[in-house]
C-alpha cells in the first residue's frame, strides 16, 4: 500500500509467505502468487477499505477481477448482481481502518537479501543503497475499525452497544515496511514486508507483498476523485464505510457478526450521470452458524436485511456530479433509520 498522503488505489500483485524455518533468500521458499483480487482504496487522511476476495481462477493474472469473465453475467441487472454475490467463504479478508506511514529504519528488510519479483527476476539490495536513501522506505501501520477476521462474543456485542469501550476490531492493527524496489522498470512497484498470521498454517510468518497502482490512461469519473462515507450506530451494533477513489468504490458493513462487502467499478457516463457496475459482493456471518446464533439471541434488528443505502450510487459515491454537491458533515438517511455521514472528499 503506497505511502503518499493522497488518495490512492493499491492493487496487490503478489504475496509470498516465508515459513519460520526458511529464510527469504532460501531456494526452498515458496514463489510469490496471487490467489485473490485485492484492492485497497485510501483517502488523503488515511481512511481505507481493503477487500481481498478469492478469485474464481487463482492463477488468473487479472488481479482486479474476482471472476474469470466479469462481463459474462447476463440477464437483468438484478440477476447479474445476484450472480456476483458470493458466500463469505470466498472472502480472504476485509478491513476498514486508518493508515499512517512514517520514515524509519526497517525492522524487516530485503537489503543484502535476494528478492524475487513477480516476473521471476531477482534483485539484490545493498547496505550502501540503504544508507544513501537510494530506495526510500517507510513504516506503515494499519489500524482496524472493521475487521472480518475478528469474531465478536455475545459479551463484546453487548458492551459495544452500550458504548462501554472500543469494539474488538479497534484493538487490531498490522504493520509493515514499505520499499521502492530497485531496478529499471520497477519504479511503480512497492514491496511490503512484515509479519502476520498465515491463514493456511495458523502461524505468524514473515511475508512479502508486491503492490502496484491502478492502470494508467483508463477512463474514470471527471468529478470528485475521492469520497468517504461512514455509518456508526452503536445501538444496532452496526458500522460501515464506503470509499470511492477514481474508478473504484468499495464498502464494508458489519452488524454484530454479520458482514457485507461490495466492490463497484465506474462504467462510464451517460447524460452527465455516472454509471457504476457491481464487480463483486460477499456476505454472510463471520464465524458461520455459531456466530449467527450469538447475534440471533439479541433479535432486535434481524428483520432488517443488511444492505448498503439505495442512494449509494445515485447520491453517495457520485458526489460532485451536476446537482450533487455535498459538504463534509452532510448525511444520507435511510428508511430503516441508518444515517450515513460524508466524512471526507477531495477533488
Amino acid at each position: 500500500m503506497a505511502p503518499e498522503q493522497k488518495s490512492d488505489i493499491s492493487i496487490r500483485h503478489s504475496i509470498r509467505w516465508i515459513p519460520n524455518s526458511s529464510p527469504s533468500f532460501s531456494s526452498d521458499t515458496p514463489p510469490p502468487s496471487e490467489p485473490t483480487s485485492t484492492i485497497v482504496l485510501t483517502s488523503p487522511s488515511g481512511r481505507f477499505v481493503d477487500l481481498r476476495i478469492f478469485k474464481e481462477d487463482p492463477s488468473s493474472p487479472n488481479h482486479t477481477s474476482v471472476f474469470i469473465n466479469p462481463n459474462s453475467h447476463t440477464g437483468s441487472e438484478t440477476e447479474a448482481e445476484e450472480a456476483k454475490t458470493l458466500p463469505l467463504s470466498r472472502l480472504d479478508w476485509a478491513i476498514a481502518g486508518t493508515s499512517t506511514h512514517t520514515s524509519t529504519r526497517p525492522t524487516i528488510g530485503y537489503y543484502g537479501q535476494k528478492l524475487i519479483l513477480p516476473d521471476g527476476r531477482t534483485v539484490n539490495g545493498t547496505t550502501a543503497d540503504l544508507k544513501s536513501g537510494k530506495h526510500p522506505y517507510m513504516r506503515g501501520r494499519w489500524t482496524h475499525w472493521v475487521d472480518s477476521r475478528v469474531l465478536r462474543t455475545e459479551e463484546e456485542i453487548s458492551a459495544e452497544a452500550g458504548g462501554n469501550g472500543p469494539s474488538p476490531d479497534e484493538a487490531a492493527a498490522d504493520e509493515g515496511d514499505m520499499y521502492r524496489i530497485p531496478g529499471e522498470g520497477n519504479e511503480k512497484l512497492a514491496l511490503e514486508k512484515g509479519r502476520m498470521v498465515n491463514p493456511e498454517s495458523g502461524q505468524e510468518e514473515e511475508y512479502e507483498e508486491v503492490w502496484v497502482p491502478d492502470e494508467e490512461g483508463v477512463a474514470e469519473p471527471s468529478y470528485v476523485n475521492c469520497v468517504v462515507w461512514e455509518l456508526d450506530d452503536k445501538l444496532k451494533k452496526k458500522k460501515g464505510r464506503v470509499v470511492k477513489v477514481g474508478r473504484w468504490a468499495q464498502g464494508i458493513l458489519r452488524r454484530g457478526n454479520e458482514l457485507l462487502c461490495e466492490r463497484w467499478k465506474w462504467a462510464g457516463s451517460e447524460n452527465e450521470q455516472s454509471e457504476w457496475r457491481l464487480e463483486a459482493r460477499v456476505k454472510g456471518y463471520v464465524g458461520g452458524e455459531e456466530k449467527q446464533k450469538v447475534d440471533e439471541k439479541d433479535g432486535r434488528y434481524l428483520d432488517e436485511p443488511l444492505a448498503f443505502p439505495e442512494a449509494l450510487i445515485t447520491d453517495m459515491i457520485s458526489v460532485g456530479e451536476p446537482g450533487k454537491t455535498k459538504e463534509v458533515g452532510d448525511t444520507v438517511k435511510e428508511s430503516n433509520g441508518d444515517v450515513w455521514t460524508l466524512v471526507e472528499w477531495c477533488s
